[in-house]
């Protein structure tokens, strides 16, 4: 709904504040260009919004077959979920180049750089959804906490899977518009390059440095990737060691409202520090590497690695965000009862005397949460993060780039030994 009511406001935008015709990098655009311009990126976003829902809800076929994996154990949940992320790549990557095509032909890098803010014209609707995520999934956590009736957790547990959707959704958004973003940057950092040289030079993916850094682009998102998992694996390991060192400290933990309470300070203090900590590492990686790319290897090899991290860590975010959603909701869906049929064959001594099926301690839902599990990190640290390696990465070279040319005029400093 509000996509078909920003794009009569985005046209009325675009007549009145832009000339009847003027020049972008030699091409002639017109108000008319800049709406279909904007409009791409609006209804892109639009379309990318309902890939990402039907790729991480439980009332579609792809996270009902990851449940539905959970039968035969965590390893094919695994397997599952995996598959799901790659494939749900696809739809936004094809959706992401037609608009990148249909915008530079109407109105250069300028056209794209428009289509990125039509892709944010829905920003306060894309924020609204997303932060709807984390308060239902609060309010379950306080209902739990506050031991409150059975049916008070299963109802927030049915609106935490509608909040996983809605946040993946706005995932979608902001992965889309980053890559956008970080493309539009690109166009920046060449067109910067040739107005300080006076010359009209194109990257060419058969020079040397430039196919290198490419490779190099390519890589980074992985091994930023790994070094955001890793931090959340080892905050994980030093908050179940101090969980574990109070329980063996004081046993009195174990029994229900007993007087001594646990150090909670503790765990909130493992928790800040590492965020904070661990963050400086993958922060150094983005905002180094274009700036050593460029003054050791000139401004090709810049330019190859600025266009291998967006096309690599576009599809990285995508597909970590996509797996994450869908192994969370595929825990929802066996939770709510979505598999209780099957887990009453399989398993027949989770059914309680009343002839209710105790999910929760079935191995197909204990196989779902070791997925959901290690879908966290993707979802809420690795996903997210790769948006700002894209952005910042190349927002670093334009910065930086008359600084690059300052070096053997952008040979870098490979150049003297060449």
């Amino acid at each position: 709904v509000s996509t078909a009511l920003m794009t009569p406001v985005l046209y009325k935008l675009c007549n009145a504040f832009l000339p009847t015709a003027f020049y972008v990098s030699g091409t002639c655009a017109t108000p008319w260009h800049c709406f279909l311009c904007v409009g791409y990126g609006l209804w892109g976003g639009c379309a990318i919004g309902f890939i990402t829902e039907y790729y991480t809800s439980f009332s579609y076929k792809p996270v009902q077959e990851v449940a539905e994996s959970c039968r035969t154990g965590a390893a094919t949940n695994i397997i599952y979920g995996l598959a799901l992320g790659y494939k749900s790549v696809i739809g936004p990557v094809i959706i992401l180049a037609a608009i990148v095509f249909g915008s530079h032909e109407f109105a250069g890098m300028y056209g794209i750089a428009l289509s990125a803010l039509g892709m944010l014209a829905t920003l306060a609707t894309c924020l609204t959804i997303d932060v709807y995520g984390p308060v239902c999934d609060n309010a379950g956590g306080i209902a739990e906490m506050c031991e409150l009736h059975p049916e008070v957790r299963q109802k927030t547990d049915a609106l935490d899977a509608a909040g996983n959707t809605t946040a993946a959704i706005g995932k979608g958004f902001a992965i889309g518009s980053a890559s956008l973003v970080g493309l539009a940057l690109f166009g920046a950092f060449v067109t910067r390059l040739n107005a300080s040289t006076g010359k009209s030079a194109a990257v060419d993916l058969l020079e040397p440095l430039t196919f290198a850094g490419l490779l190099l682009g390519s890589m980074l998102p992985y091994w930023f990737s790994a070094m955001t998992m890793k931090s959340v694996g080892m905050a994980a390991n030093a908050m179940v060691i101090e969980i574990k060192r109070q329980f063996d400290l004081n046993p009195n933990l174990l029994i229900p409202n007993h007087p001594d309470r646990p150090d909670y300070d503790k765990c909130i203090r493992i928790s800040t520090d590492a965020s904070l900590q661990e963050m400086v590492a993958p922060g150094a990686l983005v905002m180094l590497s274009p700036i050593v790319c460029g003054v050791a290897f000139g401004t090709r090899c810049v330019t190859g690695l600025l266009a291998g991290g967006i096309a690599s860590g576009v599809q990285m975010a995508i597909s970590a965000s996509n797996t994450g959603g869908a192994w969370d909701n595929a825990k929802k869906y066996i939770g709510k009862g979505g598999m209780d049929d099957l887990i009453s064959q399989l398993e027949p001594e989770c059914i309680k005397a009343s002839g209710e099926v105790n999910t929760k301690k079935s191995q197909i839902y204990k196989a779902a949460v070791t997925g959901d599990t290690v879908g966290d990190p993707l979802k809420d640290t690795s996903g997210p993060a790769l948006n700002i390696l894209m952005k910042l990465m190349a927002i670093i070279s334009v910065v930086f780039a008359d600084f690059f040319l300052s070096i053997n005029d952008g040979g870098g400093l490979i150049s003297y030994y060449m």
